[in-house]
């Protein structure tokens, strides 16, 4: 369904997915995390998926070939 989250980019410790009043994606060895998002409302319609959004937000690193740029 979603993406599998890599290894904690700071540290390499094993990354969690956090639901409490939001969702965030959270390394208990180094206490790194992404920022808390929340799915919206709208005319009864769910806006937005946090999940995916922390998911990807987690997953993304500094590519390399940006960095000689």
């Amino acid at each position: 369904m979603f993406d599998e989250l890599k290894p904690c980019p700071f540290c390499g410790g094993k990354a969690h997915l956090f639901v409490n009043n939001g969702v965030r994606v959270i390394c208990p060895k180094c206490e790194a995390s992404t920022k808390i998002l929340v799915d919206g409302m709208y005319r009864n319609k769910v806006t937005g998926n946090a999940t995916k959004s922390v998911i990807d937000a987690w997953n993304k690193r500094f590519s390399e070939d940006t960095e000689n740029e």
